[in-house]
């Protein structure tokens, strides 16, 4: 029975889904109370693999087709939207006020991301708020070259903004 009771635990456990850390650096969302849409975006231009060799070595691991950076936004903003119900996260568009962008900053071996999320007030070009993600889930052979780490970051952030603009 005992067995069992830990077979189940751990099927549970391995079947819920894990979201990265996410830690607040600077600043507050306070700014995103009131809004509808967030536009998303995704920097890789400083990202490096390994912390030492360069992101393109990475992109060089498996097949990937061109349009990979789109097609990671879109998982972003597709946990994203699932988690935070209220604030809709659409692709960069130049018409709403705020902007968050995913600036990953290392991509480990198995396809982990770090990253620092900024969230920008397109009107000003004001850094609103800094957060540094650590993902949970990487992806080191598929053709969308960052799909699992930003639906893990679409989770995490969505997560967050939930609980905090939403009260």
């Amino acid at each position: 029975m005992r067995k069992l009771f830990l077979l189940l635990v751990l099927l549970t456990w391995g079947l819920t889904s894990k979201a990265g850390t996410l830690e607040l650096v600077e600043g507050n969302v306070d700014c995103l109370q009131n809004i509808e849409n967030l536009m998303i975006a995704l920097d890789c231009s400083k990202a490096t693999y390994l912390e030492k060799r360069d992101f393109k070595d990475f992109l060089k691991i498996a097949r990937r087709i061109k349009n990979w950076e789109e097609e990671s936004i879109d998982y972003f903003c597709e946990c994203f939207n699932d988690k935070t119900k209220r604030v809709i996260a659409v692709h960069e568009n130049n018409e709403d006020q705020y902007k968050l962008v995913v600036i990953v900053k290392n991509v480990e071996r198995s396809g982990r991301i770090t990253a620092d999320i900024k969230i920008i007030d397109t009107k000003t070009g004001t850094t609103k708020a800094v957060f540094f993600l650590k993902g949970s889930d990487g992806d080191d052979d598929d053709e969308i070259t960052l799909r699992d780490p930003m639906k893990d970051a679409g989770k995490t952030i969505g997560k967050y903004l939930k609980k905090t603009i939403n009260g």
